[in-house]
């Protein structure tokens, strides 16, 4: 198979996407097994052994591509010439995008369509970026990829994609790597053995971090555990950091910034509980992290959020902070409810290994290349 995967979107510092897609192509490059032919862009260090040591190509990209007008360019004006002087028979662009003027077929991954449904949601540069290229990149695909039942409905009524081009893969989960005792991290901020609810993920609209902290202000939780906040400052969040630096409210509130990927299984491990109370998602990666950790989640009932979790963890009505609350205080209160959760927890990230997309992902690429 002579295949371009385009993961260009991936930069550092790597959050929510990019970690997606770096997942992503490794599980592809593990499950063709021979690359001779394959070219990865955007791929980080890690990746690029795996791939180099499977025969392809890894490549990554100059760091003015780090900026999204430039990136565009390169992905319009660039990616079609290497395509074609390379050969490629398919291309595999695994961001929402790809080149108008692509001389292969190509697959696409659509991971929500919040830009176009909930541009509020969006940075400028973002919702601008999906509104010109998504709509007729995910039309011209010749197979769509997204991770939810959700997110494909939403292609479907927003976009008129039809069904059969859509192929859901629900994302995965290295169930070892967060499951692999941790030790507990050294916070300044957070006392030793003093229990915390824990919130991973950017500051930004669709997270819903104002309800959190709306929740948290009011349970009676908020006596016994403290507040962990693990995440950058990312667009429209200026509310929210105020409310963070400092925390004025009841408990204790500690802000993190962004937390390097090697202290989130110590970080997951130890937590009583992940809350997760999106507004709007495509997935929700944490929830299966944390899953894999051992750790109860609570997580508001987006439908993203519903199949991720697939029924092992606590829900709240989106957006409702006395529920969360409620929830907040129910978990603390009933130590067997935690140990029924965790469990169920477990045996969910257990059921959705990487190569699981993996394999589902190149069984497109197949089907793809044999239509031509």
């Amino acid at each position: 198979m002579r295949a371009v995967f385009d993961g260009s979107v991936v930069r550092p510092p790597y959050a929510g996407v990019q970690l997606s897609v770096l997942a992503e192509m490794r599980a592809v490059a593990e499950c063709l097994g021979d690359l001779s032919g394959c070219r990865f862009f955007g791929v980080d260090e890690a990746l690029a052994g795996v791939v180099r040591a499977r025969g392809g190509r890894a490549e990554a990209l100059p760091a003015p591509l780090a900026r999204t007008a430039w990136r565009v360019l390169w992905q319009q004006l660039v990616l079609p010439g290497i395509l074609h002087r390379g050969g490629a028979q398919v291309l595999h662009a695994l961001a929402y995008t790809a080149p108008r003027r692509c001389p292969v077929p190509y697959v696409l991954n659509v991971h929500d369509v919040i830009a176009l449904d909930r541009p509020e949601f969006c940075a400028t540069a973002n919702r601008l970026h999906m509104r010109c290229l998504l709509p007729s990149s995910a039309r011209r695909a010749a197979a769509c990829i997204v991770s939810t039942h959700y997110v494909a409905e939403r292609l479907q009524a927003r976009l008129g994609i039809p069904g059969p081009r859509i192929h859901v893969l629900p994302l995965g989960v290295d169930a070892a790597h967060f499951a692999a005792a941790a030790p507990r991290p050294r916070l300044e901020c957070l006392r030793e053995g003093r229990p915390y609810l824990l919130f991973v993920g950017n500051l930004e609209p669709k997270k819903g971090v104002g309800t959190l902290l709306d929740a948290y202000a009011s349970c009676a939780a908020a006596e016994h555990l403290d507040l962990v906040v693990a995440g950058r400052a990312a667009w429209t969040c200026a509310e929210v950091v105020a409310r963070l630096r400092p925390w004025q409210g009841r408990g204790r509130v500690h802000w993190l910034g962004r937390v390097p990927g090697e202290h989130l299984p110590g970080l997951l491990q130890h937590a009583v509980a992940l809350i997760m109370p999106s507004l709007e998602e495509g997935f929700g990666m944490p929830v299966l992290e944390a899953m894999a950790a051992g750790t109860p989640v609570i997580h508001s009932d987006h439908p993203a959020l519903l199949e991720a979790a697939g029924g092992a963890g606590m829900p709240f009505g989106v957006g409702n902070a006395t529920a969360l609350a409620a929830a907040i205080d129910t978990l603390h209160d009933d130590p067997s409810r935690r140990a029924d959760l965790a469990g169920a927890g477990t045996a969910r990230a257990a059921l959705v290994p990487w190569r699981r997309w993996g394999e589902g992902a190149v069984a497109i690429l197949r089907e793809v290349l044999a239509r031509g």
